[in-house]
C-alpha cells in the first residue's frame, strides 16, 4: 500500500506539501496538480484512522434522522452532507425510524468512535440522555436547554397561513393538526394561527387529529360539514402530508379545491430540486436549516472548551400552489 512519502516522492514535493494538500490547505497549483496525479497513479488511500490517532481530530459527523422516505428529510440530508463536505467532514447517516433505542445506540456508537460531532433531528427526548462532551446540535426539537437548536419559525408560519387565508376573504377558517401537545413545533404552528385570528377578530375552528387511524373519521365529518354549506372554507393543515390527503379526499367527494375550499400545508416539500408540490404551503428553508446547523456544529467542534448554546430560528415563507386562489 502506498504511503504519503511515496506520493511526495512521485510528485517531487515534500511530505508537508502533500499533507497540506490532503488537509485542504493552499498549495501551489503546479504542486497540487502533480500530487493529484501521483495519488491516482499510486492508488493512494488516506488512512483517516491514523490521522485521528495523531491529531485527535475526527473527520466524521453522525447525522441522526427519523427517515429518508419523506421529501423533507431527503432534502435536509442532501444539504447537511453538502455543507459538511465543504468543511472537510464526512457524514455518517443513521436512520432511527423514530425508535428511541436506535437513537441511543447511535449516540453510544458516536461516543465510542469519538466522532467530531452529532447532528440530530429527533422527536423523542434523546438529548436528555446525552452526557458526553461530543458537540451536538439538534434540529427542530431540543427540550433540555443543554444543546444548541436550529428550528424553523413555526409560530410565524402559523400566522402567515392565517393571514394568507384571511386575505382571500373566506367565510370559515379551520386549523387541522395533531393533538400531540408534546410536539413543540406543531403547537407553535397552531398557536401562530390562533393568535393571528384572535388579534384580527377572525372566527376560526380547531380540529385535532389523534393519530392516522383517526384521520378518516375527522375528514369524513369535515366533508359532510362543507358539502352542506355553500360558503367558502379556508384550511390550514399542520403538514403538507395532511394537506395532500385533504385535497385528495375533497376531490373524491366532489368538493372543488380551491373554488369551494382553499388549503395551505406546512413544509413546502420539493419532489425534485426543481419541482415543488402542487399544494400551497408554508415553506421551510431546508437548505438554510442545514447550513445553519452545520455551521453551528462546526463552531462548537472548533471550540470545545467553551460550550455555546444557541437558539437559531430560520424564517419561513408562503409558497402559492394550486390549492389556493392566487
Amino acid at each position: 500500500m502506498s504511503s504519503m512519502k511515496d506520493v511526495a516522492r512521485e510528485a517531487n514535493v515534500s511530505v508537508a506539501t502533500v499533507s497540506n494538500f490532503l488537509n485542504g490547505k493552499k498549495v501551489r497549483p503546479t504542486a497540487a496538480k502533480e500530487i493529484d496525479s501521483a495519488i491516482k497513479k499510486l492508488n493512494y488511500v488516506r488512512n483517516n484512522a491514523a490521522r485521528f490517532l495523531k491529531t485527535q481530530q475526527s473527520a466524521f459527523v453522525v447525522f441522526v434522522v427519523p427517515s429518508v422516505w419523506s421529501p423533507f428529510f431527503s432534502e435536509l440530508t442532501f444539504w447537511v452532507q453538502k455543507y459538511l463536505d465543504e468543511l472537510g467532514y464526512k457524514m455518517v447517516l443513521c436512520v432511527s425510524e423514530n425508535d428511541y433505542q436506535k437513537e441511543k445506540s447511535y449516540v453510544t456508537m458516536a461516543e465510542e468512535q469519538r466522532v467530531a460531532g452529532i447532528l440530530s433531528i429527533s422527536y423523542s427526548d434523546l438529548t436528555s440522555h446525552v452526557h458526553s462532551d461530543i458537540p451536538l446540535v439538534s434540529i427542530e426539537k431540543e427540550s433540555t436547554g443543554q444543546f444548541s437548536l436550529v428550528s424553523s419559525d413555526n409560530y410565524e408560519g402559523g400566522k402567515i397561513a392565517a393571514r394568507e387565508l384571511s386575505k382571500r376573504k373566506l367565510s370559515n377558517l379551520i386549523f387541522i393538526g395533531s393533538a400531540n401537545h408534546n410536539s413543540v413545533e406543531m403547537n407553535a404552528r397552531k398557536a401562530g394561527f390562533i393568535d393571528y385570528c384572535n388579534n384580527h377578530g377572525i372566527k376560526f375552528e380547531l380540529t385535532e387529529i389523534d393519530s392516522r387511524k383517526d384521520d378518516k373519521h375527522v375528514i369524513e365529518h369535515l366533508i359532510q360539514k362543507i358539502k352542506n354549506d355553500s360558503t367558502n372554507y379556508g384550511i390550514f393543515a399542520h403538514t403538507d402530508e395532511l394537506a395532500l390527503v385533504l385535497t385528495e379526499e375533497f376531490q373524491k367527494a366532489e368538493i372543488a379545491v380551491p373554488e369551494h375550499v382553499q388549503i395551505i400545508g406546512f413544509d413546502g416539500w420539493q419532489l425534485t430540486p426543481d419541482t415543488p408540490l402542487t399544494i400551497s404551503s408554508i415553506r421551510q428553508n431546508i437548505e438554510a436549516i442545514a447550513k445553519t446547523a452545520v455551521e453551528q456544529l462546526h463552531k462548537e467542534m472548533q471550540n470545545t472548551d467553551h460550550k455555546e448554546i444557541s437558539r437559531l430560528m430560520i424564517p419561513v415563507t408562503f409558497r402559492a400552489g394550486e390549492t389556493t386562489l392566487n
